[in-house]
């Protein structure tokens, strides 16, 4: 739950075990900030992106060919051919959406199931990708991460690699973080199973913490396989420091209600 002291324990694990190393990873820039502040000196602290980029984003950065923002719609649409069906900025879009459900999966290959099965058309109305649309929007988005992952031919530079295209460069390399005992995976319910593919395989130990109810990046591919994902043990927090037991009921009731959180009840303190 929110505010339980998931980070804190972390660091007094941390702490207890001086004699090991320890890699902790998560998402955001800013959390890695702070744990920069509060690890000791045995937790190095890195994004996942930090580090697809130190083994494979770098080498597109030197060659120019890296999109340090996410692929823009026009910008996919621009390198479509005309063709009678869709219009131009309607096939961008599922294309776009094909790379980005590719980029947080786990599979090797781009194929027919990344395709989104809906489309919004010039009107405003969502319709079903027929199978011949299907099958040419795939083969579009095939050729697009061909000319991606090229580090040379692309004189122009119209196939730059996004982040989450070299971190798909980077999970399809089975990377081994080696030089650490065990890794610190944090907000874990936000890994997409890209990630959990590179975490799940490596030789050591793996400690995941998230908070199933706090998932933001669904809309990025996340999946919340915090309760499935392979464990030996499984811990629970339940008691919130950042609020007391108002807000907890408040907190507690809409859980029972919402999603029938019922076995772990949020206490305020």
């Amino acid at each position: 739950f929110s505010g339980t002291g998931k980070t804190s324990t972390m660091v007094k694990y941390a702490e207890k075990f001086a004699d090991l190393s320890f890699l902790y990873v998560t998402f955001n820039k800013a959390v890695i900030g702070k744990g920069r502040r509060v690890f000791p000196r045995n937790v190095t602290c890195k994004t996942f992106h930090s580090l697809a980029f130190g083994s494979v984003g770098k080498y597109y950065k030197e060659k120019g060919k890296i999109n340090f923002s996410k692929m823009s719609v026009y910008s996919i649409s621009s390198l479509l051919q005309n063709r009678t069906g869709q219009s131009l900025f309607v096939r961008g879009k599922t294309v776009s959406q094909t790379l980005e459900n590719f980029f947080s999966s786990s599979d090797d290959e781009i194929c027919e199931e990344h395709v989104p099965i809906w489309f919004k058309n010039t009107h405003g109305q969502w319709n079903l990708v027929s199978p011949a649309e299907k099958e040419i929007n795939l083969q579009e988005a095939k050729d697009i991460w061909y000319n991606m992952k090229k580090l040379d031919g692309d004189v122009e530079k119209k196939y730059k690699i996004t982040c989450d295209g070299y971190l798909k460069l980077w999970q399809l390399s089975k990377p081994q973080l080696l030089g650490y005992d065990a890794i610190f995976v944090d907000e874990a319910q936000d890994c997409t199973p890209a990630i959990l593919d590179v975490i799940l395989s490596q030789n050591c130990g793996v400690i995941l913490v998230g908070d199933p109810h706090q998932q933001i990046y669904s809309f990025r591919g996340a999946v919340n396989d915090l309760y499935s994902v392979p464990h030996t043990h499984v811990y629970y927090l339940t008691q919130s420091f950042r609020f007391g037991p108002e807000i907890a009921y408040v907190g507690a009731t809409i859980l029972d209600v919402c999603k029938k959180t019922r076995n772990k009840t949020l206490v305020g303190g």
